[in-house]
C-alpha cells in the first residue's frame, strides 16, 4: 500500500473514531419530561449455572456541567441479586435503576428515568455471552415483581471531585468512607498552630482550682469537645490530636509546678527536723 492511500486510511478512521465511540451507548434520552422504563438486560434465575453479569454504563445525568460524568451499575444474580454502583464525575439523581422478577424465571434489569429534561446515553454490556455482547435496549413497561436490592455505592466521585466509599453522601468532605480504614502512614497538616505557646513565659496557665471548677460544671476538660458533642460532629484527629498535645503541655507544667513545691516543702522539712535535732542535743 502506498503512503498516500495508507494516510488516507488512516484519516478515515481518525474521523469514524467519534461516530464507532458514540455507537456504544445504543439508547439516548435528552430533553425529555417522559419516565420511561428501559429494559437494559436480563439474568438467568439464582443457581449454580448462572454465571452471567451486565454491566450498564450511563454517561451524564442532567442538562449541567455538574453531570459530565459516568454512572456503571455491575449487576449479578448468583448467591443472590447483587448490583454495585460506581460513579464518576456525575450526578446520577435524573436515573436509577430496578429489577423484576420475571414470571418466565429470570430476572429483568431496567434503567428508569426519575427527573424532567434529562441529558444521558445508555448502554449495557452482558458478560460472558459469545464473548460479550452488548444488549439491545428496549423502552417498556416492566413485567414481574419489584425485586430491587439495595445498591452498593462501591466508589461515588460527584462532579466537585468528592470521593466517597460505600456512601453516596461524602457530606462536602473530599474524602468520605462508610466503614473502617487502614494505613501505613497518614500526614494531618494543621491551618491552625501548635500549641507550644502553652511553654512561653507570657501563657496564662489556668489554675487547678479554675480547672476543676469547670470539670464539676461540664463533666469534661476545658477546650476538648463533650461526648455529645464528638456524637453529632464526629472527630477531627489533627483539631484533637492539637488539643491534647496542649493538655499534655499544660499537664507537665502542673507536674513541674508541683513538683517545685515537693522540692520546697522536702527542703523545709528538712530544715525542720535539723531545728528539732538540734533542740533534742541541747537538752
Amino acid at each position: 500500500m502506498q503512503k498516500k492511500e495508507l494516510f488516507k486510511l488512516i484519516l478515515l478512521i481518525l474521523l469514524a473514531l467519534p461516530g464507532i465511540t458514540h455507537a456504544q451507548y445504543t439508547v439516548d434520552n435528552v430533553g425529555s419530561t417522559q419516565r420511561p422504563f428501559y429494559l437494559v438486560g436480563s439474568l438467568p434465575p439464582d443457581n449454580l449455572d448462572n454465571y452471567q453479569k451486565l454491566q450498564i454504563d450511563i454517561l451524564g445525568g442532567g442538562w449541567g456541567n455538574n453531570n459530565l460524568g459516568v454512572t456503571t451499575y455491575y449487576v449479578g444474580n448468583r448467591g443472590g441479586l447483587t448490583i454495585h454502583q460506581t460513579t464518576q464525575g456525575s450526578g446520577a439523581s435524573s436515573f436509577g435503576i430496578k429489577a423484576y422478577a420475571n414470571p418466565n424465571g429470570n430476572t429483568d434489569i431496567y434503567i428508569i428515568i426519575t427527573q424532567d429534561y434529562p441529558a444521558i446515553s445508555i448502554k449495557s454490556f452482558k458478560l460472558p455471552s459469545n464473548n460479550g455482547q452488548l444488549q439491545t435496549i428496549v423502552q417498556q413497561t416492566p413485567i414481574g415483581t419489584d425485586v430491587t436490592p439495595t445498591v452498593l455505592p462501591v466508589l461515588i466521585i460527584d462532579a466537585n471531585g468528592n470521593i466517597a466509599l460505600n456512601t453516596f453522601d461524602s457530606k462536602g468532605y473530599k474524602f468520605a468512607i462508610n466503614g473502617s480504614a487502614i494505613a501505613t502512614s497518614m500526614t494531618v497538616k494543621l491551618n491552625s498552630a501548635w500549641p507550644d505557646y502553652v511553654f512561653k513565659k507570657d501563657y496564662q496557665l489556668p489554675s487547678l482550682q479554675e480547672v476543676k471548677a469547670y470539670i464539676d460544671q461540664n463533666q469534661h476538660l476545658p477546650e476538648i469537645p463533650s461526648e455529645q458533642q464528638i456524637a453529632k460532629e464526629g472527630l477531627n484527629l489533627g483539631e484533637m490530636n492539637k488539643l491534647l498535645m496542649k493538655k499534655v503541655e499544660e499537664l507537665t507544667l502542673y507536674l513541674i509546678e508541683q513538683n517545685d513545691k515537693i522540692e520546697k516543702l522536702t527542703e523545709n522539712n528538712k530544715v525542720l527536723q535539723n531545728q528539732i535535732n538540734n533542740v533534742k542535743i541541747v537538752k
